[in-house]
């Protein structure tokens, strides 16, 4: 049964570590077999970060054996946190206990727990876990809760059944009915089924209210994910260790583990300092910095820039305030962005709307008339804004996070990294999503601009949708649609300037549904473009919308809601002489009748 055609009208159109193939455990040399690779631990030698880094390479180079890429191929991953090559450095070289121990951990354990104050790196940590898994482990299943605020358990779902491309998780979108328990089951079944799976949960303390879930759905899922036969590891980020329904903690301390994430370590923390600019400092001033904070990475990157303007002693005399006053360390790190700023403040918050590491062409336009030659030079100098010296720069999560609630015109300076990223040239042969992501980062900066109407024209006019089809990228299609609808997607209120597009986009994410096997959440989205399509008397996209459903309920094997649907399709093709329509319609339904 072939996909059916698309409407042109449409939008959518050392020996520390190395890697084996052994599975087992060595009790004399505390040798661990993880998945594809062994972990070895001799008597009285650490790992090192340049052992780690070989089997990071080794890694990779087993990914592309056609075994393992054959597994991997079978999952729709998730948009990752962003990695770039200095942070994965920095953390390979400073992190290589936690993640020794998380590796060993989760070979015996289903659940890791990172917990942690914020800025400390429990979603680095974790982010950098998923360089080291085993080579027949596909990328994980990342859902980031701090980004779905209020998010629920059909939320959840509907993401594990496109990860999965499992359609029958959505069951409860075909009933009409609250994802539930027998849901939940449902996906244990299955994850009972596959070989090892990581699921990352990232941020969860932002769905609880003081410890508990503030959804049950939530809590039932994450109780049966703990107590269910599975063969999934879990990889848990929050703040806080919640406390399920049932007045029990979410991890089993005598099964599970909470990694209590700190800050690094007195000599890296110091070693970091060194590296980037304190090596004049005497010894015991450098501890003192380090201790002030913790060793939290964040406040020692803003420390770095504070030495550097005001002094070492001014510097630790602030400090000793913020201390006595006894602040978190979170709020010290706040404190020492806001002082650290300064002049420059306002183009930190011009650059916060980036989302991914720039140039320094797209840096100088987010200048404003008051904005100094040396600006750039000085936030760099400061160490509020990172680069990898290759060109790319950056801001760090927290300090993106602090700079951008401060910024006030939000809506102007999107506009303002809209108009850069159009005005990239885009390569006349594209190959790869990475050949338009400069159209992708131009139609968020739309979306986020209420330019909605111009986020259509980026899609239309640079045929965005055709080549994101044609390269299976239907996760960042239905990204970009949905930017284009209310948060309640099915609400009255319109974001575009015309109705008949407003249907359009539903009709398109219903396609993209569809490609990553959704088939019930298309049909929501197809059932509401029909809608549209009769109100504004749009004859030819009915026919389409009504093909689409025949297919769709094909697909679920409701054969007679199929056929009456190609029927409709097939008298409207007629009417208006669309032979795609006529010709697919007719071909299905010979098929359908003969089975």
């Amino acid at each position: 049964m072939g996909n059916p055609p698309s409407d042109k009208k449409t939008v959518h159109g050392g020996s520390g570590i190395t890697a084996g193939g052994d599975v087992s455990i060595g009790d004399n040399t505390g040798q661990v077999a993880i998945g594809t690779y062994i972990i070895q631990i001799q008597a009285n030698e650490n790992v090192s970060g340049k052992d780690l880094k070989e089997l990071i390479d080794d890694l990779d180079q087993k990914r592309q054996e056609e075994l393992n890429r054959k597994i991997l191929e079978c999952y729709f991953p998730s948009s990752l946190p962003e990695y770039p090559p200095r942070l994965r450095e920095f953390v390979t070289e400073n992190r290589v206990y936690e993640i020794n121990q998380a590796l060993i951990y989760l070979h015996a354990h289903r659940i890791l727990f990172i917990s942690g104050m914020g800025g400390i790196g429990k979603t680095t940590l974790a982010r950098a876990l998923v360089e080291t898994r085993p080579a027949n482990v596909p990328l994980p299943f990342w859902f980031d809760f701090g980004k779905r605020s209020g998010a629920t358990l059909r939320d959840v779902l509907e993401k594990l059944a496109g990860y999965l491309n499992f359609p029958s998780l959505m069951q409860f979108k075909d009933e009409g009915r609250e994802a539930g328990l027998d849901d939940i089951n449902r996906l244990t079944d299955e994850l009972g089924k596959q070989d090892t799976l990581w699921l990352i949960f990232d941020n969860l303390e932002t769905a609880l209210n003081n410890r508990n879930f503030h959804d049950p759905g939530i809590d039932s899922l994450f109780t049966s994910l703990r107590d269910s036969t599975h063969h999934a590891k879990m990889i848990i980020t929050s703040r806080t260790l919640p406390v399920l329904a049932d007045g029990e903690s979410l991890i089993d301390i005598l099964e599970d583990k909470k990694q209590e994430l700190k800050g690094l370590k007195v000599n890296f923390a110091i070693d970091y300092l060194v590296k980037n600019g304190l090596y004049e400092i005497e010894q015991s001033q450098l501890e003192e910095l380090v201790l002030s904070v913790d060793g939290h990475p964040l406040a020692l990157k803003l420390l770095i820039g504070l030495v550097k303007k005001f002094g070492i002693n001014d510097t630790l005399d602030d400090l000793s305030t913020f201390k006595r006053q006894r602040e978190s360390t979170i709020k010290i790190a706040r404190r020492l962005f806001d002082k650290l700023a300064g002049d420059e403040k306002e183009l930190l918050e011009h650059i916060s709307v980036f989302r991914q590491p720039e140039t320094k062409t797209a840096i100088k336009k987010m200048f404003a008339a008051t904005t100094s030659e040396d600006a750039f030079e000085n936030l760099l100098e400061k160490s509020l804004l990172e680069t990898d010296h290759e060109g790319s720069y950056w801001l760090h999560p927290l300090v993106r996070e602090f700079a951008y609630d401060d910024l006030e015109d939000k809506t102007e300076v999107h506009e303002i990294a809209m108009q850069y990223y159009l005005s990239i040239p885009i390569p006349e042969t594209r190959t790869k999503k990475e050949d338009v992501q400069s159209l992708i980062e131009g139609h968020h900066h739309a979306c986020r601009a209420k330019k909605y109407t111009n986020a259509l024209h980026i899609i239309i006019e640079n045929n965005l949708h055709t080549n994101l089809d044609r390269w299976g990228n239907s996760r960042t299609l239905i990204d970009l649609y949905s930017g284009m609808l209310p948060e309640d997607h099915f609400s009255d209120n319109i974001l575009l300037d015309d109705l008949g597009n407003h249907g359009d986009v539903f009709g398109n994410l219903g396609l993209a549904y569809s490609q990553l096997g959704q088939v019930e959440k298309a049909i929501d989205y197809y059932q509401k473009a029909l809608a549209i399509t009769q109100e504004i008397g749009d004859r030819r996209g009915e026919g389409y919308q009504y093909m689409y459903l025949g297919y769709a309920y094909s697909v679920l094997g409701q054969i007679e809601k199929a056929i009456d649907y190609y029927k409709q399709a097939l008298v409207i093709g007629k009417e208006v002489k669309d032979p795609r329509i006529i010709d697919y319609c007719e071909d299905q339904l010979k098929s359908l009748n003969t089975l």
